[in-house]
């Protein structure tokens, strides 16, 4: 899996918080190298949840479910953004609900070059705000 797939370092530390705890293909590690890095893996583990330093670092897709999971639905959507110079660019944002079917946010005057940052900002702003 690309890196884009994962969720960042202060997303992963905010669900470890939230109590995140499903197994994980990937984790964050300190190391006095390299600093924090990503390390994919071939095994499923709850890094959350064990004896090393870690955090299990899910796919954004993960995050996602598990929010769903504690009433938070998160759509993503993108917009044509019309630019004088470059001409239109499709741009991303998203809404949150509750599982209730009540918007809880929609960005509307923020737009992400890609899904994935839309999702991430979506997930965190989820994580911040709305699961306890």
């Amino acid at each position: 899996m690309c890196k884009d797939d994962y969720v960042s370092l202060e997303v992963a530390q905010l669900l470890k918080e939230k109590g995140f705890d499903w197994e994980c293909r990937a984790y964050y590690v300190k190391s006095k190298e390299c600093g924090i890095e990503l390390f994919p893996t071939e095994r499923s583990h709850n890094y959350n949840d064990d004896v090393y330093p870690r955090t299990s670092a899910p796919t954004l897709q993960m995050a996602m479910k598990w929010l769903r999971e504690k009433g938070v639905i998160i759509t993503i959507a993108y917009t044509m953004y019309s630019l004088h110079i470059i001409g239109s660019q499709m741009m991303f944002g998203f809404k949150v609900q509750n599982v209730q079917g009540e918007l809880l946010l929609e960005n509307s005057e923020v737009a992400y070059n890609s899904y994935e940052q839309a999702e991430m900002n979506a997930i965190k702003y989820s994580l911040e705000n709305l699961v306890l």
